[in-house]
């Protein structure tokens, strides 16, 4: 942390801090308290001698929010919206804030930071140039909401705590554990099933030595599974009560990169970061055939486990692609996953044949649109062509009117209706 007496400016864009970037009334849990923001800023690195916010003051829900800058001496800059869907002009705010710092520290040669309170990435070039002016840069905002990208480089993230205004804020060095990747770490540890949590918090601090959930304003690693990690994982407790084990949520895997690095890997570099899948084509085509022949046959139910046991005996396939397999033919809607075993470890869980799918060809091409959905919604370019290619690369040609058929139901996708809870075997 760098020492108290260096001046500060804060620059705090209050409507992307709070949500409030569109017609949505933004997130309730967020209270911002500018005034317990700035006696944290002064009594952890220095004087706030700047301080100006940027938003929509017209609007009802600005009220107490006008008295509480005030009070702290701010200005405020109002910041018009396009006529025609009260949005903001996307990175106006940013540009503003980025040019008032570079302003700020021409003015005051004594200025040695500049905090800004926003996660609009249309401020990355202000963050740099002022850094290599030698001024330090802080990104002020809520832990879950805060862009990894701005996060990285800044010299300190500050976080606002969120769902209560009486909680100060806290910082958290950039050397400190990212969310992100505390998240991927805790699904590769749980992938090959539930493990006790005592035991899931030990080899997770073993392969993140600065890992510790206060860094997330937590008081315990159950305080973190509960309120970080709660779309991820699953706590079950013993009949007594004495125990919590921990298993995976509903979810696809998570990626340790951020969005920009993700940008810059080729397909097969980005598909093996965002998804589990079994990249051997005559491996994958075996099992899925596999798959779909075993629960074809009229009121077929069988576990997770039991699936794999009879599908891959010997574990030609490892634990991770095994089970990120079974994700995307759960949220492809090709497997119905029975919600009256929602709370068995997911090995146990009871799985059949979705009762829309009607051939194997339509199983297929519900398993890629599932597997090839973020690819499809983050690449613009991307082609079935270059998925052909990917997936059977011996045989392109053979593949690529499958493809041509997953990309027709990504472009126009239709959301087949969920089966209601039924007596095992009776839903289709």
């Amino acid at each position: 942390m760098t020492q108290k007496s260096q001046q500060l400016a804060l620059l705090i864009d209050y409507d992307n801090l709070m949500g409030f970037s569109s017609k949505a009334e933004g997130d309730l849990t967020r209270n911002y308290s500018h005034q317990d923001v700035v006696a944290y800023l002064e009594s952890h690195y220095g004087p706030v001698v700047f301080c100006k916010a940027y938003g929509d003051w017209s609007g009802p829900r600005t009220r107490h929010t006008i008295t509480d800058l005030s009070k702290s001496g701010a200005e405020m800059q109002f910041i018009p919206r396009t006529p025609t869907n009260a949005i903001r002009v996307p990175g106006y705010a940013a540009v503003c804030m980025g040019l008032d710092a570079l302003d700020e520290i021409n003015r005051n040669a004594n200025l040695g930071g500049v905090v800004f309170g926003t996660n609009d990435l249309a401020l990355l070039p202000f963050v740099s140039r002022i850094r290599a002016m030698g001024k330090s840069v802080y990104i002020l905002g809520p832990e879950a909401a805060s862009a990894a990208a701005l996060t990285r480089v800044a010299d300190e993230f500050i976080a606002t705590v969120e769902g209560t205004s009486a909680a100060a804020p806290r910082a958290k060095a950039p050397n400190a554990s990212d969310k992100s990747q505390v998240l991927y770490v805790i699904k590769s540890l749980l992938v090959n099933g539930e493990m006790p949590m005592d035991q899931l918090e030990e080899k997770v601090q073993g392969q993140l030595p600065e890992f510790t959930p206060a860094d997330f304003a937590c008081s315990s690693f159950e305080e973190f599974l509960r309120n970080i990690a709660n779309t991820t994982v699953k706590l079950t407790k013993s009949e007594d009560g004495s125990a919590v084990t921990v298993g995976l949520g509903n979810c696809h895997n998570a990626s340790a990169y951020s969005d920009e690095e993700l940008a810059n890997f080729d397909l097969a570099q980005y598909m093996q970061a965002t998804r589990w899948h079994i990249t051997d084509g005559d491996i994958r085509d075996k099992v899925l055939h596999n798959i779909y022949v075993i629960f074809s046959e009229k009121g077929r139910e069988m576990s997770n486990e039991e699936l794999r046991n009879t599908v891959d005996p010997e574990r030609v396939v490892e634990d991770r692609p095994w089970q990120g397999t079974i994700w995307s033919l759960i949220f492809g809607a090709c497997l119905w996953e029975n919600p009256k075993t929602s709370n068995q470890p997911q090995s146990r869980r009871l799985l059949s044949l979705f009762r829309t799918v009607t051939s194997e060809d339509e199983f297929l091409v519900r398993y890629y649109t599932s597997l090839f959905k973020k690819a499809f919604e983050d690449r613009p370019s991307l082609t079935p062509q270059e998925c052909a290619e990917l997936m059977h690369p011996e045989n392109v040609e053979g593949a690529l009117p499958l493809f041509e058929r997953v990309f027709q139901a990504l472009r126009t996708p239709v959301v087949p209706k969920v089966p209601t809870a039924a007596p095992a075997g009776a839903h289709k």
